[in-house]
């Protein structure tokens, strides 16, 4: 329906408004409202909203009394006066329990202390109201009794029937709305209503509405989840509600929902999980249901087995969005019957059924006079689910020139040129396979030549943003395009392509595109579903229309594309650090665009040019957006000889946005080792220790410690003071044949008085009097003992008789034995796995004496995906380039396996995956987010740049 200029919208960010009942059109008193913006409880505490038959005074009291309307300053209602747009903004934000707020009423003919400011914002921002066009909110004017009805019927949700007559002067567009006004009686009929409202009529409509939202009781309460409840009330309104402290499986909890301005106390009980129903879904696929939705706790903490008699397969567990049943994928299952086991739960048994065709299906809706058609014909099995690879007969014969159309290089069809195909040909496409199943289909062929229909829909602001902006690509422009038959037409698959400087239109399969404005749209492109895009190069209002030159169908819609998104103020920060040169510091700061939107470090293009944000200083320095998104500085070392403030500006386009005096010191030098960490102090004769830069700390010229191995420029020496008790060589500290203790002095190459010592004692071996075994940890054991790196080496450490511990020269035994060989078996000399379910003692042996045992626990529970961590925390790639990045995968066990996961990127216009590969190609310069998720759904993320 088409919107006037001056009339009031509703279009609401929150929960709308709306009346509820099991009519197809609401009839007054059997109205059951909720009010967006719940309704403060209070406001109608002391009015008598019951009564019926009030008059229209007795009706403004009580809306009065609830403050929702004002009297004049003399005492009298005024009700037979008209009201302003204003006064009707005032009504419908305290209806509508919105706070006011004058920072969103931008209009040239709203004052900064215009009464009404903050209720004409309020509503503006809800999208109760719009303006008159040009900035002007006209707030002195009289609305209208038409414009008023749309309002409120909007606002209350009531059903509006756009062939609905009436008696009496109205506009076109408002018709349905003051039909379903009068039958709600929220207006009585009249002989125009195109004239002012009066502030009786507002009165009595308003009072229906704060009538009709009282005595809803709860209806239902529905557990979603642990931490989520649904409560259904009276008027079938659901309110969703997510707990703070998770529901105990079958324990009874009161839970206060608040709806429409009260506070109603509801009893919440989380069923015990249990399998409902678990059966055969596909080839290869097992999908145990429950009888709720799994917490992730809940989730994680599952196992699955599936075995056939006593064979055991390896599966893959998907759980479905909902978390209420999960699906077991393998490679192959034969038929026959299985025993399913979910730890936790009792075993259940399915019977699982060779895979078999059930139905052919030629899938496509159209072919167009275009390359690359596909009838898409698919084979399904008796699950539904299409058969990968089937082998079918396909023939595709264009009955109206008598002749078969053969393949293309693609494997699709070529269907171009008039000698193959002229529209509205017949094309007859006849598959078959070999169990017997056959399916036929005939298309005319269409283009978008044939289209007699052509629909555009409005083009959307793209994903987690709020407005079109100019420099967006991708911008999809819904079009729907069907023949003289009814059959839909796709537009032919269009790749990216410029629109000719100076052009205001362009052609997609006979369907051309006339443009408002030159310049506007930089190119278009179609995929192979039809979907069509845009890119849009600078801000305008741009109307598009789309017409077909064979067969006069039309159609239009219109963009509006904001000017590009740039930083209007930049709050910097000072870090609250020293700032020494040469050292990367982290700029706090606080943005807003020219929107007055909130932009974060990703948004911020630095740089010279046009609309971007130009950062100088008075000292020489670098600047960047790391990975995280912060502001990162780098001042000049060669510059800062001393102490010296650093100014700091920042403009856009010429104009300053943002300042920032900063203290800047001379780089910071290394003084002295202060420690050393992670390192060993007691070997015995023939032991080593790595010892390098990560285990050695320094204080630099202000007092900071750091790691040696954390900076670039900082060299050190170890040197023993008795190289036969112990030397350093190849980074490791090395104990000789020689009893005794040595110092061992660390000191910063070229820095005087640096040194740290420390003292390395070595012991003969008949010093070590007693061992240990390294904790083994929890092992995985199955079927006979598991390999790889299930397979666990023993390792031993030594201790004095004073309890020291000795780092020895040999850590692994001679052998080792298990207590019970049936759980723990001994894999080698020095390692063991395990065979089954249960503890054992391990025990390690030094010639023939027993040195150390430990109690290590079998498990059998599958290997699953525990951790991911990806090899760097930021990858950089051109655009256009490619990179692979590394993943680690750990299960419970701590053995690093492999897993079909899935990587994503976050944007795809920045940088693109490839399904089953770790290669990701750069698109367009900027910052994404890589998600690794494994197969059982652990998530790792890491950052891509793209420069």
């Amino acid at each position: 329906m088409r919107k006037t200029s001056n009339e009031f919208s509703h279009k609401h960010s929150q929960e709308p408004m709306q009346f509820q009942g099991g009519e197809k059109k609401v009839m007054k008193k059997s109205l059951s409202l909720v009010v967006t913006g719940a309704l403060v409880t209070s406001m109608f505490a002391s009015a008598a909203f019951a009564a019926s038959d009030l008059t229209s005074q007795q009706k403004f009291d009580a809306l009065k009394a609830a403050g929702i309307v004002s009297g004049y300053p003399d005492g009298t209602s005024g009700l037979n006066k008209n009201i302003t747009r204003a006064e009707f903004t005032k009504v419908l934000d305290l209806l509508s329990g919105l706070a006011e707020d004058p920072s969103a009423a931008n209009y040239k003919d709203v004052s900064a202390n215009h009464w009404a400011k903050g209720y004409i914002g309020a509503a503006t921002k809800a999208g109760l109201v719009n303006g008159l066009g040009n900035n002007l909110f006209g707030p002195s004017q009289n609305v209208t009794i038409e414009q008023v009805a749309k309002t409120l019927v909007l606002t209350a949700g009531l059903e509006v029937d756009e062939n609905a007559t009436v008696s009496g002067t109205v506009a076109p567009w408002a018709k349905g709305y003051v039909a379903a006004a009068i039958e709600a009686g929220f207006i009585a009929p009249a002989a125009s209503y195109k004239v002012g409202a009066t502030r009786e009529l507002v009165v009595n409509a308003a009072y229906e509405i704060a009538n009709a939202s009282q005595a809803v009781t709860v209806k239902s309460v529905n557990v979603v989840d642990e931490k989520n409840i649904e409560v259904t009330f009276s008027d079938n309104q659901v309110v969703k509600k997510t707990l703070d402290t998770a529901l105990v499986a079958g324990q009874a909890t009161k839970v206060s929902v608040d709806y429409n301005g009260k506070t109603y106390e509801v009893e919440a009980t989380l069923a015990a999980a249990s399998i409902s129903k678990a059966e055969q879904t596909n080839k290869g696929e097992i999908t145990i249901s429950f009888n709720r939705a799994l917490s992730a706790g809940e989730k994680s903490a599952l196992t699955f087995d599936v075995k056939n008699g006593l064979v055991p397969y390896t599966l893959t567990a998907k759980w479905a969005d909902d978390s209420k049943s999960v699906a077991l994928s393998t490679n192959f299952l034969p038929a026959g019957e299985y025993d399913v086991t979910v730890k936790g739960f009792a075993a259940v048994k399915v019977t699982v059924a060779d895979e078999k065709a059930a139905k052919v299906e030629i899938t496509t809706t159209s072919l167009q006079k275009a390359i690359k058609q596909d009838p898409a014909v698919k084979l399904y099995n008796q699950f539904g689910k299409e058969i990968a690879n089937p082998s079918l007969d396909v023939t595709v014969y264009n009955a109206t020139q008598s002749k078969t159309v053969t393949k293309d290089t693609y494997g699709t069809y070529d269907l171009s040129s008039d000698s193959v195909a002229k529209v509205d040909d017949t094309i007859v496409v006849t598959a078959s396979h070999t169990s017997g199943l056959t399916a036929s289909k005939s298309f005319k062929v269409v283009s978008g030549s044939a289209a007699t229909s052509i629909k555009l829909g409005t083009v959307a602001p793209l994903k987690d943003k709020t407005r079109i902006s100019a420099g967006e690509t991708g911008l999809i422009l819904p079009i729907e395009l069907t023949d003289q038959y009814g059959t839909k037409i796709k537009l032919p698959e269009t790749s990216k392509t410029a629109v000719a400087a100076g052009a205001n239109s362009f052609v997609i399969g006979g369907i051309t595109f006339m443009l408002s404005q030159q310049g506007v749209v930089s190119n278009y492109a179609v995929d192979k579903d039809g979907v069509l895009t845009i890119d849009v190069a600078k801000s305008a209002t741009l109307v598009i229309n789309a017409l077909n030159l064979a067969t006069g169908a039309t159609a239009s819609t219109t963009v509006q594309i904001a000017g590009p998104s740039i930083v209007s103020k930049l709050q910097l920060s000072n870090p609250g650090v020293l700032v020494a040169a040469g050292e990367e510091v982290v700029i706090p700061f606080a943005a807003v665009d020219n929107f007055n939107a909130p932009l974060a470090g990703k948004d911020l293009k630095l740089g010279t040019g046009t609309d971007e944000l130009n950062i100088t200083s008075s000292v020489p320095f670098t600047k960047k957006v790391n990975a995280k998104g912060q502001l990162v500085f780098t001042f000049d070392k060669a510059s800062v000889t001393a102490a010296t403030t650093a100014y700091i500006y920042a403009y856009v386009n010429g104009a300053q946005v943002g300042s920032l005096t900063l203290t800047v010191n001379p780089k910071a030098d290394p003084k002295m080792v202060n420690g050393i960490k992670d390192v060993a102090t007691t070997y015995e004769d023939g032991a080593s220790n790595a010892f390098d830069g990560d285990n050695i700390t320094f204080v630099d010229t202000y007092g900071r410690t750091k790691a040696v191995s954390s900076v670039t420029d900082v060299t050190y020496s170890v040197v023993p003071a008795d190289t036969s008790i112990v030397t350093y060589e190849g980074g490791k500290l090395v104990a000789q044949g020689k009893a005794g203790s040595s110092k061992v002095t660390v000191s910063l190459n070229g820095v005087a008085n640096s040194s740290y010592e420390f003292t390395v004692t070595v012991v003969d071996s008949a010093d070590v009097k007693s061992y240990g075994i390294k904790s083994i940890g929890t092992i995985y054991g199955k079927d006979g003992g598991a390999t790889g790196g299930y397979i666990k080496g023993v390792e031993l450490v030594g201790k004095t008789s004073t309890g020291t511990e000795v780092a020895l020269a040999k850590s692994a035994p001679d052998f080792v034995t298990s207590s019970d060989e049936s759980i723990i078996k001994t894999a080698s000399a020095t390692s063991v796995a395990g065979v089954k379910a249960g503890k054992a003692t391990v025990s390690a042996y030094v010639g023939s004496s027993k040195v150390a045992e430990q109690e290590v626990t079998v498990s059998t529970d599958a290997p699953v995906a525990k951790t991911v961590t990806f090899g760097k925390e930021e990858y950089t790639v051109a655009p256009n380039g490619k990179v692979t990045v590394s993943v680690e995968v750990k299960d419970q066990y701590g053995v690093v396996i492999s897993n079909n996961g899935l990587l994503t990127s976050s944007d795809t216009k920045v940088a693109s995956t490839t399904l089953g590969s770790l290669e990701v190609t750069g698109v367009a310069k900027g910052t994404a987010t890589l998600t690794y998720v494994t197969t059982n759904g652990v998530t790792a993320t890491t950052t891509i740049v793209v420069e």
